[in-house]
């Protein structure tokens, strides 16, 4: 639900239900408000609203408190620190799980990330070019297979439908 659409967490929850929904993903991005990422506070207590909500309704919501300070890093080993501590954050404030984004080809920042929480770290997983043994031995709890089980499938169409295209 990427970072809540600007609604209230106990409105997101409700809307989250009534659509039949028990699980989600909160970004600290806020697209609607430019790309500025929400401060470890501003994140873990919009988190804690979310939890609040679903307790309330009696749903056994998941929610996924994603970070995307990784991606927006130009050296993401620099911020391992601040990301560990939002994600404890977040773990804190109720998240089932967390997902610092853009880390999957990175092993010792999946090591690291894996080893400071207690809950499940989900990470994003290319169906061919990565292996699901690699991810459990990195202490992965968590998969999202998100665009790049498009991106897989697109590249084995190409080949599947190159006989079919016009001769040149």
């Amino acid at each position: 639900l990427e970072s809540g659409y600007g609604q209230k967490p106990a409105d997101l929850v409700a809307g989250l239900i009534e659509a039949g929904g028990v699980g989600l993903n909160i970004e600290d991005t806020v697209h609607s408000e430019g790309g500025r990422v929400r401060s470890t506070q501003e994140h873990a207590s919009y988190v804690a609203g979310l939890r609040a909500a679903a307790d309330d309704a009696g749903v056994p919501v998941w929610v996924n408190g994603r970070t995307d300070l990784f991606a927006h890093a130009e050296n993401p080993s620099a911020v391992l620190d601040e990301v560990i501590e939002r994600l404890r954050a977040l773990e804190q404030a109720g998240a089932d799980s967390v997902y610092p984004v853009k880390i999957q080809d990175d092993d010792e920042l999946l090591a690291a990330v894996t080893a400071a929480v207690a809950v499940p770290v989900n990470t994003t997983a290319h169906p061919v070019k990565h292996d699901l043994e690699r991810f459990r031995r990195l202490g992965v709890g968590r998969i999202t297979y998100g665009p790049l089980l498009q991106v897989a499938l697109t590249d084995a169409m190409k080949d599947m439908l190159k006989p079919w295209a016009p001769s040149s």
